[in-house]
Protein backbone atom coordinates (compact mmCIF):
# COMPACT_ATOMS: atom_id res chain seq x y z
CA UNK A 1 0.00 0.00 0.00
CA UNK A 2 0.96 3.64 -0.46
CA UNK A 3 1.86 5.57 2.65
CA UNK A 4 2.75 9.20 1.51
CA UNK A 5 0.44 11.75 1.23
CA UNK A 6 -0.77 14.86 -0.72
CA UNK A 7 -1.62 18.04 1.10
CA UNK A 8 -5.54 17.68 0.75
CA UNK A 9 -5.43 14.64 2.34
CA UNK A 10 -5.13 16.72 5.57
CA UNK A 11 -4.82 20.30 5.36
CA UNK A 12 -7.35 21.77 6.78
CA UNK A 13 -8.50 24.02 4.06
CA UNK A 14 -9.52 21.08 2.00
CA UNK A 15 -12.12 20.19 4.67
CA UNK A 16 -14.95 22.76 3.65
CA UNK A 17 -16.75 20.86 0.92
CA UNK A 18 -19.77 23.36 0.82
CA UNK A 19 -20.23 26.43 -0.88
CA UNK A 20 -18.27 28.34 1.85
CA UNK A 21 -20.41 31.80 -0.02
CA UNK A 22 -23.94 30.71 1.31
CA UNK A 23 -22.96 30.69 5.01
CA UNK A 24 -22.81 34.32 6.68
CA UNK A 25 -20.23 34.54 9.22
CA UNK A 26 -20.52 37.02 12.68
CA UNK A 27 -17.67 36.93 15.29
CA UNK A 28 -18.42 37.54 18.86
CA UNK A 29 -14.87 38.79 20.92
CA UNK A 30 -12.63 40.55 18.56
CA UNK A 31 -9.67 39.70 20.96
CA UNK A 32 -5.62 39.15 19.95
CA UNK A 33 -6.94 35.04 19.01
CA UNK A 34 -9.21 35.67 16.79
CA UNK A 35 -7.79 39.07 14.52
CA UNK A 36 -4.54 37.22 14.30
CA UNK A 37 -5.98 33.84 13.56
CA UNK A 38 -9.33 33.25 13.29
CA UNK A 39 -9.70 36.63 10.53
CA UNK A 40 -6.59 35.46 8.40
CA UNK A 41 -7.52 32.21 8.25
CA UNK A 42 -11.28 32.97 7.39
CA UNK A 43 -10.18 35.52 4.35
CA UNK A 44 -7.90 32.75 2.94
CA UNK A 45 -10.00 30.34 2.85
CA UNK A 46 -12.79 32.49 1.36
CA UNK A 47 -15.22 32.61 4.89
CA UNK A 48 -17.87 35.05 4.51
CA UNK A 49 -17.80 37.30 7.52
CA UNK A 50 -20.36 39.83 7.59
CA UNK A 51 -20.47 40.80 11.28
CA UNK A 52 -18.09 41.42 14.16
CA UNK A 53 -18.82 42.45 17.97
CA UNK A 54 -16.82 43.45 20.83
CA UNK A 55 -17.73 45.15 23.68
CA UNK A 56 -14.53 47.39 23.16
CA UNK A 57 -15.71 49.54 19.87
CA UNK A 58 -11.93 50.16 19.13
CA UNK A 59 -11.60 46.07 19.12
CA UNK A 60 -14.84 45.76 16.79
CA UNK A 61 -13.90 49.12 14.58
CA UNK A 62 -10.60 47.72 14.34
CA UNK A 63 -11.08 44.11 12.80
CA UNK A 64 -14.10 45.14 10.77
CA UNK A 65 -11.44 47.87 9.11
CA UNK A 66 -8.91 45.23 8.91
CA UNK A 67 -10.57 42.68 7.18
CA UNK A 68 -13.22 44.52 5.11
CA UNK A 69 -16.19 43.22 7.27
CA UNK A 70 -19.12 45.31 6.69
CA UNK A 71 -21.22 45.21 9.69
CA UNK A 72 -19.81 45.98 13.39
CA UNK A 73 -21.18 46.46 16.73
CA UNK A 74 -20.56 46.56 20.19
CA UNK A 75 -24.58 44.95 20.88
CA UNK A 76 -24.54 40.92 20.79
CA UNK A 77 -28.35 41.34 20.07
CA UNK A 78 -27.48 43.51 16.83
CA UNK A 79 -25.95 40.48 15.95
CA UNK A 80 -28.71 38.18 16.49
CA UNK A 81 -31.27 40.04 15.15
CA UNK A 82 -29.43 39.86 11.26
CA UNK A 83 -30.51 37.55 8.74
CA UNK A 84 -27.30 37.68 7.19
CA UNK A 85 -25.92 35.78 10.18
CA UNK A 86 -25.93 31.81 9.75
CA UNK A 87 -22.65 30.87 11.92
CA UNK A 88 -21.82 32.27 15.31
CA UNK A 89 -17.79 32.13 15.63
CA UNK A 90 -18.17 32.59 19.78
CA UNK A 91 -14.81 33.95 20.95
CA UNK A 92 -14.98 34.56 24.19
CA UNK A 93 -13.98 33.57 27.18
CA UNK A 94 -15.49 30.52 28.99
CA UNK A 95 -17.17 32.79 31.69
CA UNK A 96 -19.01 35.01 29.01
CA UNK A 97 -20.39 32.73 27.00
CA UNK A 98 -23.40 31.69 28.44
CA UNK A 99 -24.86 34.90 28.51
CA UNK A 100 -24.28 35.76 25.14
CA UNK A 101 -25.92 31.80 24.05
CA UNK A 102 -28.83 33.19 26.09
CA UNK A 103 -28.89 36.11 23.63
CA UNK A 104 -28.75 33.86 20.90
CA UNK A 105 -31.52 31.92 21.78
CA UNK A 106 -34.14 34.47 21.22
CA UNK A 107 -33.52 33.88 17.49
CA UNK A 108 -31.17 30.52 17.22
CA UNK A 109 -28.61 29.94 14.88
CA UNK A 110 -25.20 27.68 14.89
CA UNK A 111 -22.84 28.61 16.76
CA UNK A 112 -18.94 27.70 16.73
CA UNK A 113 -17.66 28.16 20.39
CA UNK A 114 -13.93 28.51 21.29
CA UNK A 115 -12.50 25.33 23.44
CA UNK A 116 -13.47 24.47 25.93
CA UNK A 117 -17.02 24.70 26.14
CA UNK A 118 -16.02 25.88 29.90
CA UNK A 119 -13.19 24.86 32.39
CA UNK A 120 -15.15 23.75 34.60
CA UNK A 121 -17.51 20.55 33.76
CA UNK A 122 -21.06 21.60 35.32
CA UNK A 123 -20.80 24.82 33.63
CA UNK A 124 -19.60 22.72 30.57
CA UNK A 125 -22.65 20.31 30.71
CA UNK A 126 -24.88 23.83 31.47
CA UNK A 127 -23.79 25.18 28.35
CA UNK A 128 -24.49 22.04 26.23
CA UNK A 129 -28.00 20.82 28.08
CA UNK A 130 -29.13 24.79 27.14
CA UNK A 131 -27.85 24.42 23.32
CA UNK A 132 -29.22 21.80 22.49
CA UNK A 133 -32.71 22.69 24.71
CA UNK A 134 -32.54 26.26 22.52
CA UNK A 135 -32.43 24.20 18.98
CA UNK A 136 -28.95 25.80 18.81
CA UNK A 137 -26.36 23.43 16.73
CA UNK A 138 -23.11 24.13 18.49
CA UNK A 139 -19.80 22.98 17.56
CA UNK A 140 -16.49 23.36 20.02
CA UNK A 141 -13.57 24.77 18.14
CA UNK A 142 -10.69 21.89 19.56
CA UNK A 143 -8.83 23.12 16.36
CA UNK A 144 -5.49 20.94 17.36
CA UNK A 145 -7.79 17.65 15.57
CA UNK A 146 -7.35 20.02 12.46
CA UNK A 147 -3.64 20.91 12.87
CA UNK A 148 -1.58 19.21 9.65
CA UNK A 149 0.36 17.14 11.54
CA UNK A 150 -2.43 16.07 13.26
CA UNK A 151 -4.84 15.34 10.76
CA UNK A 152 -1.97 13.63 9.15
CA UNK A 153 -1.40 11.35 12.12
CA UNK A 154 -4.98 10.57 12.19
CA UNK A 155 -5.42 9.48 8.24
CA UNK A 156 -2.63 7.26 8.10
CA UNK A 157 -4.44 5.81 11.81
CA UNK A 158 -7.29 5.25 9.92
CA UNK A 159 -5.73 3.50 6.89
CA UNK A 160 -3.99 1.24 8.96
CA UNK A 161 -0.49 2.10 8.44
CA UNK A 162 0.38 0.47 11.89
CA UNK A 163 -1.87 -2.01 12.50
CA UNK A 164 -3.52 -2.03 15.94
CA UNK A 165 -2.58 1.09 18.08
CA UNK A 166 -1.68 0.02 21.58
CA UNK A 167 0.54 3.01 22.81
CA UNK A 168 0.46 6.98 22.27
CA UNK A 169 3.08 9.14 24.10
CA UNK A 170 3.25 12.93 23.42
CA UNK A 171 5.89 15.66 24.65
CA UNK A 172 5.41 18.83 25.05
CA UNK A 173 8.28 21.10 25.96
CA UNK A 174 7.61 24.89 25.66
CA UNK A 175 7.86 27.97 27.98
CA UNK A 176 4.72 29.99 29.22
CA UNK A 177 5.72 31.55 32.69
CA UNK A 178 6.17 34.87 31.58
CA UNK A 179 5.35 37.15 34.26
CA UNK A 180 2.30 39.36 34.46
CA UNK A 181 -0.24 37.64 31.95
CA UNK A 182 -3.63 36.15 32.71
CA UNK A 183 -1.83 32.41 31.90
CA UNK A 184 0.31 32.75 34.99
CA UNK A 185 -2.85 34.13 36.69
CA UNK A 186 -4.97 31.19 35.89
CA UNK A 187 -5.50 28.38 38.67
CA UNK A 188 -4.31 24.71 36.38
CA UNK A 189 -3.55 26.67 33.48
CA UNK A 190 -1.14 23.94 31.78
CA UNK A 191 -3.91 20.94 32.30
CA UNK A 192 -7.67 22.77 31.56
CA UNK A 193 -6.39 25.28 29.42
CA UNK A 194 -3.10 24.84 27.02
CA UNK A 195 -2.51 21.07 27.96
CA UNK A 196 -6.42 20.12 26.75
CA UNK A 197 -5.28 20.14 23.28
CA UNK A 198 -3.34 17.11 23.94
CA UNK A 199 -5.38 15.41 26.39
CA UNK A 200 -8.18 15.93 23.46
CA UNK A 201 -5.83 14.79 20.79
CA UNK A 202 -5.16 11.58 23.09
CA UNK A 203 -8.91 11.26 22.41
CA UNK A 204 -8.85 12.04 18.79
CA UNK A 205 -6.45 9.27 18.21
CA UNK A 206 -8.12 7.02 19.69
CA UNK A 207 -11.38 7.48 18.48
CA UNK A 208 -9.58 5.83 14.87
CA UNK A 209 -10.28 2.44 13.67
CA UNK A 210 -7.00 1.31 14.18
CA UNK A 211 -7.15 2.34 18.05
CA UNK A 212 -10.77 0.33 18.07
CA UNK A 213 -12.71 3.57 18.89
CA UNK A 214 -12.02 3.59 22.53
CA UNK A 215 -12.62 6.20 25.04
CA UNK A 216 -10.75 6.71 28.35
CA UNK A 217 -11.48 5.36 31.65
CA UNK A 218 -8.92 6.40 34.08
CA UNK A 219 -6.27 9.06 34.58
CA UNK A 220 -3.08 9.48 36.37
CA UNK A 221 -1.80 12.75 36.90
CA UNK A 222 1.14 14.13 38.31
CA UNK A 223 2.79 18.21 38.38
CA UNK A 224 5.54 19.74 39.44
CA UNK A 225 6.20 23.42 40.53
CA UNK A 226 9.62 25.26 40.06
CA UNK A 227 10.33 27.64 42.81
CA UNK A 228 10.23 31.05 41.75
CA UNK A 229 7.83 31.01 38.46
CA UNK A 230 5.43 33.23 37.82
CA UNK A 231 2.61 30.79 37.61
CA UNK A 232 0.24 30.13 40.53
CA UNK A 233 -0.06 26.49 39.20
CA UNK A 234 2.11 23.93 38.14
CA UNK A 235 3.51 24.43 34.68
CA UNK A 236 4.59 20.66 34.48
CA UNK A 237 2.46 17.69 33.94
CA UNK A 238 2.72 13.95 33.68
CA UNK A 239 -0.55 12.07 32.82
CA UNK A 240 -1.04 8.49 32.46
CA UNK A 241 -4.50 7.19 30.45
CA UNK A 242 -5.96 4.25 30.39
CA UNK A 243 -8.76 2.71 28.54
CA UNK A 244 -10.84 -0.32 28.96
CA UNK A 245 -10.96 -1.81 32.61
CA UNK A 246 -8.57 -1.71 35.62
CA UNK A 247 -5.52 -4.38 35.03
CA UNK A 248 -3.43 -3.30 32.60
CA UNK A 249 -5.13 -5.63 30.38
CA UNK A 250 -6.62 -3.51 27.61
CA UNK A 251 -4.64 -2.72 24.16
CA UNK A 252 -4.57 0.64 24.60
CA UNK A 253 -2.64 3.32 26.91
CA UNK A 254 -1.22 6.88 26.31
CA UNK A 255 1.15 8.93 28.02
CA UNK A 256 1.16 12.53 27.85
CA UNK A 257 3.99 14.67 29.25
CA UNK A 258 3.95 18.48 28.76
CA UNK A 259 7.00 20.62 30.34
CA UNK A 260 5.58 24.37 29.51
CA UNK A 261 8.51 26.05 31.33
CA UNK A 262 11.84 24.53 29.73
CA UNK A 263 14.00 28.28 29.82
CA UNK A 264 16.59 26.77 27.50
CA UNK A 265 14.61 27.78 23.61
CA UNK A 266 17.14 25.18 22.30
CA UNK A 267 15.28 22.21 24.15
CA UNK A 268 12.01 23.21 23.21
CA UNK A 269 9.87 19.53 21.28
CA UNK A 270 6.76 18.94 20.20
CA UNK A 271 6.44 15.07 19.05
CA UNK A 272 4.22 12.14 19.25
CA UNK A 273 4.80 8.60 18.62
CA UNK A 274 1.80 5.65 18.53
CA UNK A 275 2.67 1.81 18.11
CA UNK A 276 0.70 -0.17 17.06
CA UNK A 277 1.06 -4.73 15.70
CA UNK A 278 2.35 -3.40 12.47
CA UNK A 279 4.78 -0.67 13.00
CA UNK A 280 4.92 2.69 14.48
CA UNK A 281 4.99 6.62 13.21
CA UNK A 282 6.23 9.83 14.29
CA UNK A 283 5.56 13.38 13.98
CA UNK A 284 6.34 17.11 14.95
CA UNK A 285 4.15 20.32 13.13
CA UNK A 286 7.03 20.01 10.57
CA UNK A 287 7.62 16.19 9.52
CA UNK A 288 5.94 12.80 10.10
CA UNK A 289 7.85 9.39 9.89
CA UNK A 290 6.50 5.74 9.43
CA UNK A 291 8.49 2.70 10.02
CA UNK A 292 6.78 -0.51 9.18
CA UNK A 293 7.65 -4.12 10.36
CA UNK A 294 7.52 -5.43 6.96
CA UNK A 295 10.25 -3.24 5.70
CA UNK A 296 12.90 -3.67 8.23
CA UNK A 297 15.58 -1.46 6.43
CA UNK A 298 13.47 1.57 5.97
CA UNK A 299 10.91 3.88 6.90
CA UNK A 300 8.95 7.02 5.31
CA UNK A 301 9.33 10.31 5.71
CA UNK A 302 6.69 12.69 5.48
CA UNK A 303 6.53 16.64 5.42
CA UNK A 304 3.63 18.15 6.34
CA UNK A 305 2.44 21.07 4.56
CA UNK A 306 1.05 24.08 6.77
CA UNK A 307 1.12 25.00 10.63
CA UNK A 308 -1.23 24.35 13.71
CA UNK A 309 -1.43 28.49 14.36
CA UNK A 310 -2.98 29.85 12.21
CA UNK A 311 -3.95 27.10 9.63
CA UNK A 312 -5.92 24.96 11.69
CA UNK A 313 -8.56 27.74 12.72
CA UNK A 314 -9.86 26.91 8.76
CA UNK A 315 -10.89 23.76 9.77
CA UNK A 316 -13.41 23.61 12.40
CA UNK A 317 -15.70 26.42 10.44
CA UNK A 318 -15.37 24.45 7.11
CA UNK A 319 -16.36 21.67 9.18
CA UNK A 320 -19.63 23.41 10.64
CA UNK A 321 -20.59 24.62 6.58
CA UNK A 322 -20.54 20.95 6.34
CA UNK A 323 -22.36 20.27 9.05
CA UNK A 324 -25.48 22.41 8.07
CA UNK A 325 -25.19 22.04 4.51
CA UNK A 326 -25.34 17.94 4.97
CA UNK A 327 -27.72 18.04 8.34
CA UNK A 328 -25.48 16.54 10.33
CA UNK A 329 -23.77 17.24 13.91
CA UNK A 330 -20.24 19.09 14.07
CA UNK A 331 -17.33 16.89 14.16
CA UNK A 332 -17.52 17.91 17.89
CA UNK A 333 -20.15 18.34 19.42
CA UNK A 334 -20.35 20.07 23.34
CA UNK A 335 -21.24 16.14 24.31
CA UNK A 336 -18.33 15.00 22.61
CA UNK A 337 -16.06 18.01 24.33
CA UNK A 338 -18.02 17.37 27.52
CA UNK A 339 -15.43 13.83 27.64
CA UNK A 340 -12.80 16.24 26.86
CA UNK A 341 -13.61 18.64 29.71
CA UNK A 342 -14.37 15.79 32.20
CA UNK A 343 -10.34 14.53 31.71
CA UNK A 344 -9.16 17.53 32.30
CA UNK A 345 -11.10 17.87 35.40
CA UNK A 346 -10.10 14.16 36.18
CA UNK A 347 -6.39 15.00 35.63
CA UNK A 348 -6.62 18.16 37.93
CA UNK A 349 -8.19 15.96 40.92
CA UNK A 350 -5.89 13.41 39.91
CA UNK A 351 -2.49 15.78 40.85
CA UNK A 352 -4.05 17.43 43.62
CA UNK A 353 -5.22 14.30 45.53
CA UNK A 354 -2.64 11.98 44.62
CA UNK A 355 -4.41 8.88 42.80
CA UNK A 356 -5.86 7.68 40.05
CA UNK A 357 -9.29 9.29 38.87
CA UNK A 358 -11.94 7.40 36.58
CA UNK A 359 -14.12 9.11 34.71
CA UNK A 360 -17.90 7.75 35.83
CA UNK A 361 -16.43 9.67 39.19
CA UNK A 362 -16.55 13.09 37.00
CA UNK A 363 -18.74 12.39 34.27
CA UNK A 364 -21.09 9.59 35.66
Amino acid sequence: MEWSLKANDYHPRYVNESDSQTFGIALIGCGGIAVNRHLPMYKQAGYRVVACCDIREEAARGAADKFDIPFWTTNVDDIVERDDVHIIDLALHPQHRMEVLERIARKPRAVLSQKPLHFDLQEAKRMATFAEASGIVMGVNQQARWAPAHRAIRVLLDRGAVGAVYSMHNVKRTFQDQPNTWMTAMEHFNIVDNGIHYMDLCRYFAASPAAGRKEWTRVHCTTAYMPGQNAVSPMVYSLNVEFGDKGGREPLMASLQFNNIVRAPKALNYEWRIDGTEGSLWANHNTLWLARADERNTFHEQPIEGNWMPDAFQGPMGDMMNALAQGRPPAVTPQDNLITVAMTNAAVLSSMEGRVVERAEVLP
